[in-house]
């Protein structure tokens, strides 16, 4: 990792039956905002509570086995297949005129296409969901605007995403789910920016609203931020309790990627006060994960990096 990243995790937007989120685009090596939302979204049927449920149609059947496998292939890191199985649910929502099954499609199709690395195409779905007259519920309309916010963050165009995150807090009722993710991407502006003081506060709001609301991948995310940020301050002790609680949280969701990430920045957490060996112990640690995940170019080029130091 040859530049300063936020990873901040999260999973897809879920699909009920009737009857019943390394989101990541690279430049130059590096995950700049995979910042996936976890919210649910979900589809069912209409009518009085105590009245038995109807089986579902062929189409709805279908529709919700596609969404099911699309996230099981996004689960296991097979995207092709992700971004496959969610076309045949978008295509099985439109055939119903389903605004939300259609919503959870086209949100889920951006998150694919935003690991995939096609942004292009991961916009043209949000564009899509954000401008149709039938999509305009404001709880799918603020989730759109968030992932908008974070297309655009991995675009380099952090004002542009500033103000996409403003509308999704216009649009998310309260208690809004969104305000961890939201409120991460604040806190990683502030730090690209070089505002650490800004960085931690936000970075401190958010971990406590996540842990609060049960968002352990956006906690993590936020304790990851805020770490580096105290790092960046020079209260090494702050960032490096920070730091472990984000590891403990990715090593319980099994997220290798943001383990590399947080070993990463303990490491230059452990330069900042003065300990090089542990630094490079560190550092040896997140290139072993990276190895182990399958990641042979991150654990090449961080072993070049310390074999050059």
């Amino acid at each position: 990792m040859t530049r300063a990243c936020c990873a901040m995790p999260g999973r897809a937007e879920p699909r009920r039956t009737p009857a019943g989120r390394r989101a990541a685009a690279r430049r130059g090596g590096c995950l700049v905002a995979a910042l996936l939302v976890g919210t649910v979204l979900t589809v069912g049927l209409a009518g009085c509570a105590s009245a038995p449920e109807r089986p579902p149609s062929a189409i709805q059947q279908q529709g919700a086995d596609a969404s099911q496998r699309a996230a099981r292939a996004l689960q296991r890191g097979d995207l092709a297949q992700a971004r496959a199985q969610y076309l045949l649910a978008l295509a099985a929502a439109q055939a119903l005129q389903d605004p939300d099954a259609t919503g959870a499609a086209l949100l889920n199709l951006t998150l694919v296409d935003s690991r995939r690395g096609d942004l292009a195409a991961a916009s043209a779905h949000v564009d899509r969901l954000l401008a149709d007259p039938t999509l305009q519920a404001p709880a799918l309309q603020a989730r759109a605007a968030t992932r908008k916010a974070l297309l655009l963050l991995d675009l380099n165009q952090p004002d542009a995403a500033l103000g996409w995150a403003d509308q999704a807090r216009s649009r998310c009722a309260p208690p809004c789910a969104l305000a961890p993710v939201l409120d991460n991407l604040q806190a990683y502006v502030a730090l690209t920016r070089g505002d650490a003081a800004a960085a931690l506060a936000q970075a401190r709001r958010a971990a406590a609203t996540a842990g609060a609301s049960g968002q352990t991948g956006e906690q993590a995310s936020a304790l990851r931020l805020a770490g580096r940020a105290a790092t960046r301050l020079g209260d090494t002790t702050s960032a490096a309790e920070a730091l472990a609680s984000a590891l403990q949280l990715d090593r319980q969701l099994g997220q290798p990627d943001r383990v590399a990430l947080d070993l990463l920045y303990a490491a230059e957490n452990e330069e900042r006060r003065g300990n090089p060996a542990a630094a490079a112990a560190l550092y040896e640690r997140a290139a072993t994960v990276y190895a182990a995940s399958g990641d042979a170019r991150s654990a090449a080029s961080l072993r070049a990096r310390l074999a050059g130091r």
